[in-house]
């Protein structure tokens, strides 16, 4: 018997884009950030699915990474993949992705296989609460059906006064189950994100500001809650904060737009006779302009820091050399790619404007050099990732991450113009960001056992 199911990914992002061909699937390649490198991370293609209109899956894998094409960015659309655990006919427990000859082991087929997408887009209802502002799609899929599905945006039916009027919608995407064959046997479920477009009120043109959208796009209800929707004082409505989270919120206009767009986030549920429920969650959100360039925080190190805060003040985790330096070069090397992605005079502009202080002094412009500050991190950082040079400044320098590194924001009160890394980022709060929890303390941790281990005196 199947004894439990689940499904692999757990949490996917999806990505918008216009073109109607699904994104290629690459994985980053060997990086050349070596003191003497080129300073560059690789992007390489692996193995793709392809999935045609009729459910007929294969595989290929490209001979270039491409992201665009003339019809727009390329949408990245994940798969869902159903494992589970069962015991054999023999009496042998096995684990692994779910095909169709383990149903078939079991009496059951693909029409026993039932999927269920649920999604929404609540950001207007979240700034109105009002029900009536939801936006939500929802689809149904039998396993031995390989058609594909829309997922079609819709206000709540009875609702009074309906954000999306009746008889239309905003599409948040689609859904597709592939039909499994010798090569690619498993139960597979696609979900496909939207085109990335913006969607506005029938009398966009009439209000102030200066928007303009395609006319097959102006439908939504002007009289409905997220239409009407007035800040009065964007220093205290923690629905609008931190500012400029919707069109309108200029401090110019103050009023909602009343426009949406197509991004959404929600569950993909499989269910399988005999109570076996397995639920995964998938988000659709803009594409990564920069996908050869990692971030130094991400949602890997958020959810570590959620499960796995403790285990960096165990000792003998950082006594464990070889696996705390391979944490500590990962890093590095994302934090100088991130610093290769950013303008840091911009920010540090955009820091004295908002507090009336730069971030971080501009130094000395040097010949050539058109972002003195930006130049000047991208220099400094690429000494780092070389950890020998990295130890050696943190034995010579015991104040030095004390000094210019933030800590966590529940330690202190956050400040842009303090003089610590990362510089003029802003956080989904509005503050300024700073390392995760078990990121500051591994990072400290460290720098404490090489100042243990050096001679005094030298």
């Amino acid at each position: 018997m199947i004894d439990r199911i689940w499904l692999q990914p757990p949490l996917a992002i999806a990505r918008l884009g216009a073109s109607p061909t699904p994104c290629d699937n690459y994985r980053y390649g060997p990086s050349d950030l070596s003191p003497r490198g080129t300073g560059k991370t690789t992007v390489e293609p692996v193995e793709t699915l392809d999935l045609a209109a009729d459910g007929t899956l294969s595989t290929r894998t490209p001979q270039k990474v491409r992201f665009k094409d003339a019809d727009g960015w390329r949408p990245v659309c994940p798969f869902f993949e159903v494992h589970g655990s069962w015991t054999s006919a023999d009496g042998e427990s096995r684990t692994g992705a779910l095909t169709t000859d383990v149903l078939a082991g079991f009496g059951l087929d693909l029409g026993d296989v039932r999927w269920r997408v649920s999604v929404a887009n609540l950001k207007a209802h979240h700034i109105t609460q009002r029900s009536d502002d939801r936006v939500e799609a929802q689809a149904e899929v039998r396993g031995d059906d390989h058609q594909r599905h829309p997922l079609s945006g819709t206000s709540p039916q009875g609702a009074a006064n309906p954000l999306v009027p009746a008889g239309r919608s905003i599409p948040l995407g689609s859904v597709q189950a592939p039909a499994p064959n010798a090569e690619l046997p498993e139960l597979r479920l696609r979900f496909t994100p939207g085109k990335g477009f913006v969607y506005g009120p029938t009398d966009l043109i009439e209000r102030e500001g200066d928007y303009t959208l395609p006319e097959q796009r102006l439908f939504l209800n002007p009289d409905s809650a997220w239409g009407q929707f007035r800040v009065q004082d964007l220093s205290d409505d923690q629905r609008t904060f931190p500012s400029g989270l919707f069109a309108g919120a200029e401090p110019t206009l103050l009023a909602s737009q009343g426009m949406v767009d197509d991004v959404c986030d929600g569950t993909v549920t499989v269910t399988l006779p005999g109570g076996l429920t397995a639920t995964a969650r998938i988000v659709a959100g803009p594409p990564d302009f920069a996908p050869d360039r990692r971030p130094f925080l991400s949602l890997a190190d958020g959810l570590a820091d959620r499960v796995a805060r403790a285990d960096v003040r165990d000792p003998g985790y950082v006594a464990d050399k070889p696996q705390t330096a391979l944490e500590m070069r990962d890093l590095f090397e994302r934090i100088l790619e991130t610093m290769g992605n950013m303008n840091v005079d911009v920010q540090n502009d955009r820091v004295l404007f908002q507090d009336g202080a730069v971030a971080w002094p501009v130094p000395e412009r040097l010949s050539g050099a058109l972002l003195e500050l930006t130049d000047h991190g991208r220099r400094r950082h690429r000494r780092y990732v070389a950890l020998e040079v990295l130890e050696d400044v943190l034995r010579e320098q015991p104040d030095l991450i004390a000094r210019r590194i933030r800590p966590p924001a529940e330690d202190i009160t956050p400040s842009y113009t303090d003089g610590r890394m990362p510089i003029g980022m802003r956080g989904a709060d509005g503050g300024p960001v700073h390392l995760t929890r078990r990121q500051y303390d591994l990072l400290t941790a460290w720098a404490r056992s090489l100042r243990e281990e050096t001679e005094p005196g030298t």
